[in-house]
């Protein structure tokens, strides 16, 4: 008797292209052959064998993890496709267990299982009869009795079958849930042949961060189970959520005690008693740590929560900045002065060679400054020196355009952090470690201000005894994506020898956009007095209270008055900057706006929110290291064809075709927010500055947006807007323990 699992793939988790689901038919056998498997979205093709015929028959769709052999019953429609043939479109399928002899041994044969073959599984069914999967799951002591078989391989037998059981089970609890099956082997993967059991005694474990599905959706399967709204499982799931949000969205690396109980209060409609035993019950599981901290000097000691894994790499990597500052240091030369004003043939500001002997001398420290005053040029000179010396150095960056930019600008190889430590996508590790370290004597790091906690520490641990560590950045821009402020804990602890460059640059003297930053840091609005006659700015304030003129503004300025009066090409010189995705002057209708103002109509792709056509300005916004492409790299769209769903892209010389999963890794460009413009440099920056734009309006964000700009800046929007962000100073403040660690063991 046959126990079906049916698992109904829904349309949206087929990709475009793939047509309505007409003329069902249903076809019985197994996969024989996977060419191409998406772990993320769990699509999948391949060649299946129909069971009463021996045909083969190509299949696409939603296959969850099916494995070759794997006996099923597949459920949609044939298509004639223009590119790969006619072909089988899963609607649904339906995993089978085998019964019959034949099938039994056909299934322990078909490869999910190390080293059984025909033979032996031939050999397997005839010692144990007609159960004989249940047999393997429930005794497999009964397979020593099969010739062949001793007490390892009956436990990987065992084993094997009952993960192909429980994977089963997991597939039909996710479709019963309208859960995509694509979380499966991940749920298999953290939970073991235990995952059915547990999901269903407690679905909030779905919110695992390993797991992905996010509290508020595993809330509402907790629900249609009949979970009590009011037990410890939902307060404990929703105290980490509250902690996970705070991280994720915020970049808090804790939270303190009483905040985090009236937002979980507030979420789960929960009393604080139940709050103050869940959490409790956290403490005792380790999966948060209470702690006191000092956020500020002169303030008592508060109680702070920290998700445990936050808690032990900030732990780590306070301790690992602790005992690098601490390493003697190497001795580049008998007189680093002499090395200095051999380098710089003209006089040198004293901030700046205090800089450089500071890099020379120690182990670790921080170069920190504003625009224009040299900290490029710091890091050149720097380079040579120790070069010089017959010392090796290396540069880096977090992204790949801030890698770029301080490559341009010393004329060294310069690389990404990742790229630096080796990155291994596949494993998400480093293959440079403390076990494997940097071949360097110095490791430069330029915008540290990006820097997050965990690459920090990945960083740290990379580094050797003795190698300088320069972390080089602008403390007031906007703090990393990820959770922590590294650099700004760092200065603040003084805990490692910080050098503070507040002299701008001759040449960067009378500059109206460096002026204006310093302003805004300062609190006030910039001066922006109207130029002389017959002479050009660099920094204009175009003020519009309506969207929608605002908007109008923008695209008129960057596809006419910066070309015809600048001579700036607004594909290639020119880059609009926005506090937010959404909203009347949000990226979202910037792109849509100026890519119909720059761009011809003809054939277009749509993915969700984004539309690309022939000639659009796109950005890379994930790393793809097979393509050897990086977060933050521009492109420019040179052919696209929407019905094999292929973009060609032309990234700096090299052009690539991209396939559907890697088009999901670029967006339209026209527009980006202020946040993904970080680290990056622009001949010329518009920036949208509206009222709608309200909750993001702030100091640090209005700072790092004028910074971008090199030869010229215009803020479109509302004075009322402006002015609201350089009076905000709260925005990116962020919670962290780290400066206390320092600090502490610094005295």
């Amino acid at each position: 008797m046959y126990a079906w699992l049916s698992v109904w793939v829904a349309e949206r988790d087929n990709p475009p292209g793939l047509g309505l689901f007409t003329d069902n038919r249903s076809l019985h056998g197994a996969l024989v052959r996977v060419w191409y498997r998406n772990s993320e979205s769990s699509f999948a093709a391949g060649q299946f064998r129909v069971a009463d015929t021996g045909e083969h028959v190509a299949v696409v769709g939603t296959l969850g993890e099916l494995s070759e052999g794997q006996p099923v019953q597949l459920t949609g429609h044939f298509e004639d496709h223009p590119r790969y043939g006619r072909r089988f479109v899963v609607e649904q399928l339906e995993i089978d267990r085998p019964d019959t002899p034949d099938a039994v041994e056909a299934y322990l044969a078909s490869g999910f299982v190390k080293g059984v073959g025909p033979a032996l599984a031939k050999r397997i069914v005839k010692a144990l009869g007609p159960d004989t999967l249940n047999t393997i799951e429930e005794k497999p002591q009964k397979l020593l009795q099969v010739r062949g078989i001793g007490a390892k391989k009956a436990e990987e037998i065992s084993e094997a079958v009952r993960g192909q059981m429980a994977l089963r089970e997991v597939m039909l609890f996710l479709s019963g849930n309208d859960l995509p099956l694509r979380l499966a082997q991940r749920i298999l993967n953290t939970y073991g042949e235990q995952a059915p059991r547990l999901l269903r005694n407690n679905p909030y474990r779905l919110a695992d961060e390993l797991v992905g599905v996010g509290f508020k959706r595993a809330d509402e399967v907790a629900e249609k189970l009949g979970i009590d709204r009011q037990s410890r499982e939902r307060s404990e799931a929703g105290l980490l959520h509250t902690l996970n949000q705070a991280a994720s969205r915020d970049g808090h690396c804790c939270l303190p005690k009483v905040s985090c109980l009236e937002e979980a209060g507030q979420l789960l409609g929960v009393d604080e008693p139940k709050l103050e035993e869940a959490l409790q019950a956290l403490i005792e599981t380790r999966h948060v740590v209470v702690e006191p901290l000092t956020t500020d000097v002169g303030v008592d000691p508060e109680e702070f929560v920290f998700p445990l894994t936050l808690h032990v790499t900030e732990t780590k990597c306070a301790r690992a900045l602790r005992e690098h500052a601490a390493a003697p240091p190497i001795r580049f030369t008998d007189e680093p002065d002499a090395a200095i004003d051999l380098a710089v043939n003209d006089e040198m500001p004293a901030a700046q060679r205090a800089a450089l002997l500071t890099a020379l001398t120690t182990p670790l420290c921080v170069i920190t400054g504003g625009p224009g005053v040299g900290k490029t040029t710091i890091i050149r000179t720097l380079a040579d020196i120790v070069t010089g010396s017959a010392k090796s150095i290396a540069l880096a960056a977090p992204t790949g355009r801030a890698a770029k930019r301080m490559q341009e600008a010393t004329g060294r190889k310069a690389s990404t952090i990742h790229r630096l430590l080796e990155f291994q996508p596949g494993t998400n590790r480093f293959i440079k470690n403390e076990r494997n370290q940097i071949d360097a004597d110095v490791v430069v790091i330029d915008e540290s201000s990006m820097l997050d906690l965990s690459l920090a520490y990945a960083l740290c641990r990379a580094i050797a005894p003795g190698t300088h560590l320069v972390l080089v950045g602008d403390a007031d821009q906007l703090p990393s994506v990820g959770p922590g402020r590294v650099l700004e804990d760092l200065i603040r602890s003084a805990s490692v020898p910080i050098v503070r460059l507040t002299e701008v640059f001759r040449q960067q003297q009378g500059s109206r956009i460096i002026e204006g930053a310093h302003r805004v840091l300062r609190g006030e609005m910039p001066d922006l007095p109207p130029p002389a006659p017959g002479e050009l700015g660099d920094f204009y304030l175009v003020e519009q209270d309506d969207p929608d003129r605002s908007l109008d503004t923008i695209v008129r300025t960057v596809s006419k008055r910066m070309p015809e009066v600048f001579g700036l090409d607004p594909f290639e010189d020119v880059q609009v900057l926005c506090p937010m995705y959404r909203g009347p002057l949000g990226v979202d209708r910037i792109n849509r706006a100026l890519g119909d103002a720059l761009v011809s109509g003809g054939p277009e792709i749509v993915r969700g929110t984004r539309r690309f056509r022939r000639g659009d300005k796109v950005l890379q916004v994930r790393n793809d290291y097979d393509l050897e492409l990086f977060n933050g790299d521009p492109g420019r769209i040179v052919d696209l064809d929407p019905e094999k769903l292929r973009i060609t892209v032309r990234f700096g010389t090299r052009h690539l075709d991209l396939a559907a999963e890697a088009i999901d890794g670029i967006v339209p460009a026209y527009g980006i927010t202020v946040h993904r413009a970080q680290g990056s440099e622009y001949t010329a920056v518009v920036l949208a500055c509206d009222k709608s734009h309200f909750l993001m309006l702030h100091r640090r964000l209005l700072y790092t947006a004028v910074t971008r700009a090199k030869r010229l800046l215009v803020v479109v929007g509302s004075r009322w807007a402006l002015e609201r962000a350089v009076q905000n100073d709260a925005g990116g403040r962020r919670f962290s323990g780290l400066r206390q660690r320092l600090s502490v063991d610094a005295k």
